[in-house]
C-alpha cells in the first residue's frame, strides 16, 4: 500500500494540446523506457485504418473503434483544462486514419459516455480510479462500415501487445509500439505495461492476439515516471456491457476502405 501511494504523486495522464514552440521530434518525454521503440504504421492497413485522432480545439487524444459508430478512448480526455469543465459532445471531431493533414473518414462525436465511477478534475487521481479512465464516443455517421473496427477481448498479464496513437512529439502520424507486454496488475482493471507511449496517445489501443483475432484488450491512460516510465492502461472489462448495449459487434472487422496488414501481426503479437 505504501508503494500504491507513492504512485499516486507521479501519475501522468498522456493527454495533449498543441505542442510547444520549437519542441523537436526528438525530444524525449515521459513514456519512453530507452530508445524510443514506436514505429510509424501505414493508416491505410487494418488495424491501423480503424484508429484514429480524437481531435478538440487545440489538443487532441488517441482512439479506436469498436462498433460502426462507436469508439474507445479515455476518460480524461474528456476535460477542458482551460475551462474547467467537461466539453460537449459536439467539440470532437474522430479522424480515421489521420496521416498528416489526410484521412480515410471522419465524424462528429453525437454523444459521450465516460465511466460513472470517473471523477472528472485536474487533481491527481489515485492509481486505483485509473480502472475508471475509459469513455464511449458515439459518431454521428458509421465510419467504422468503411474503415473497419476492433472486438474486445479482456486482458491477461503476460499478453503481448501493441499499444498506438499520436504521440505529442509526432502529433500527424500514427505510431505503434509493436511486441511489448502487460506487466503487472497491480489493482482491478489497472494494467502496467512497459510500451513506450506519450502524452497524446492517451485513448489509444492496447492490441493483443486473442481467439484468432486481433482485440483491444485496454486502453492507454498514464505514465509513472518513478517507475522507469511504465506505462498505465484501463482494462476494456469495465465498459465491455454498454459497448454491447451501444451497438459494438462481438468481432474485429476490417473496412472495404482498409488494406491488409503488411505486418506477420499474429507472429508479432504471440498469436503463432
Amino acid at each position: 500500500m505504501r508503494l500504491l501511494a507513492a504512485l499516486l504523486m507521479v501519475l501522468l495522464p498522456c493527454v495533449t494540446g498543441a505542442a510547444e514552440p520549437g519542441e523537436a521530434a526528438g525530444r524525449r518525454l515521459h513514456g519512453i523506457k530507452g530508445e524510443d521503440q514506436r514505429v510509424r504504421m501505414e493508416p491505410r492497413e487494418f488495424p491501423w485504418s480503424a484508429t484514429g485522432r480524437i481531435n478538440f480545439g487545440r489538443g487532441h487524444c488517441s482512439g479506436t473503434l469498436i462498433g460502426p459508430r462507436l469508439v474507445a478512448t479515455a476518460a480524461h480526455c474528456l476535460w477542458n483544462r482551460r475551462t474547467q469543465r467537461t466539453m460537449p459532445a459536439s467539440a470532437y471531431t474522430f479522424v480515421a486514419g489521420f496521416d498528416r493533414g489526410e484521412y480515410l473518414k471522419a465524424s462528429k462525436v453525437r454523444a459521450v459516455h465516460p465511466s460513472p465511477d470517473w471523477v472528472f478534475g485536474d487533481q491527481g487521481q489515485p492509481l486505483a480510479a485509473r480502472a475508471n479512465d475509459w469513455a464511449l464516443l458515439e459518431l454521428e455517421d458509421p465510419v467504422g462500415d468503411e474503415v473497419g473496427w476492433i472486438g474486445l477481448a479482456e486482458p491477461r498479464l503476460g499478453m503481448v501487445v501493441a499499444v498506438a496513437g499520436y504521440g505529442r512529439d509526432r502529433a500527424h502520424v500514427p505510431l505503434a509500439h509493436l511486441g511489448c507486454r502487460l506487466r503487472e496488475q497491480p489493482l482491478a482493471g489497472v494494467l502496467f505495461h512497459d510500451c513506450d507511449a506519450v502524452q497524446g496517445e492517451s485513448g489509444g489501443p492496447v492490441l493483443a492476439w486473442e481467439n484468432s483475432q486481433l482485440r483491444l484488450v485496454a486502453i492507454n491512460v498514464a505514465v509513472i515516471p518513478s517507475r522507469e516510465e511504465m506505462g498505465v492502461a484501463a482494462s476494456i472489462a469495465p465498459l465491455a456491457a454498454l459497448a454491447r448495449r451501444l451497438g459494438a459487434p462481438g468481432s474485429t472487422r476490417p473496412g472495404p476502405l482498409s488494406l491488409d496488414s503488411s505486418l506477420d501481426l499474429p507472429h508479432i503479437l504471440g498469436g503463432r
